[in-house]
C-alpha cells in the first residue's frame, strides 16, 4: 500500500467510526438534536425524559410529515414542513377536546401564511390524516429539533407531553 491508499483507508475508517458512534447515540435517544433539545429545556428549568419506550414520536412525526416532503427540499423547507405537521398534529388532538380552540389554532396558522393559497386545504388534510391514522397517539408535541446529519439525511428529535398536563 502506498501513502495515498493509507490516507484514503484512514479517512474511511474514521468516517465509519463517526457513523457508528452517531448511530449509537441516536439509538440511545441522545443524538445531536436530542442533546440540544435537552440542553435548551434544562436552561428553561424543564425536566427532559428520554423516551425509551416502543413508541417514538420522532418516528411518528416523520411518517406523518413524509407525504409532503420532497427530495429537493433543503433543511429550512424541511423544518417549515415539520412545523406545519406539528401544528396539524396538535390541532387534531385539540379538536377532540375543544372545537373552539381548534378553530383558533387554524385561524392563527392561516394568518401566519396568507401568501400560500393551498395552506388551508393542506392543513385540513393533515388534521384528517392525524385523526384517522394516528388517533391513538394523544401526546401534544411541545418541541422538535432537526439537525442535518450525513449528507441529505437529518436527525429528528421530538419532545411531547400528555394533553392533561397542559
Amino acid at each position: 500500500m502506498g501513502k495515498a491508499d493509507n490516507i484514503k483507508r484512514a479517512k474511511k475508517l474514521k468516517e465509519a467510526k463517526r457513523k457508528r458512534e452517531q448511530d449509537a447515540l441516536i439509538a440511545a435517544g441522545l443524538g445531536p438534536a436530542a442533546k440540544t433539545l435537552k440542553q435548551r429545556n434544562d436552561e428553561k428549568g424543564i425536566t427532559t425524559i428520554i423516551n425509551q419506550g416502543k413508541i417514538k414520536y420522532s418516528e411518528l412525526l416523520n411518517s406523518f410529515v413524509a407525504p409532503i416532503l420532497e427530495e429537493a427540499d433543503d433543511i429550512s423547507i424541511i423544518r417549515t414542513k415539520f412545523a406545519l405537521g406539528v401544528f396539524a398534529w396538535n390541532a387534531a388532538i385539540l379538536r377532540d377536546r375543544d372545537e373552539e380552540a381548534f378553530r383558533k389554532v387554524k385561524k392563527e396558522i392561516l394568518e401566519l401564511t396568507p401568501d400560500i393559497m393551498e395552506i388551508e386545504q393542506l392543513f385540513d388534510e393533515m388534521v384528517k390524516a392525524k385523526m384517522e391514522e394516528y388517533k391513538e397517539f394523544t401526546n401534544i408535541i411541545t418541541d422538535f429539533e432537526i439537525k442535518r446529519s450525513r449528507g441529505i439525511d437529518y436527525d429528528l428529535t421530538v419532545a411531547t407531553t400528555p394533553l392533561k398536563a397542559i
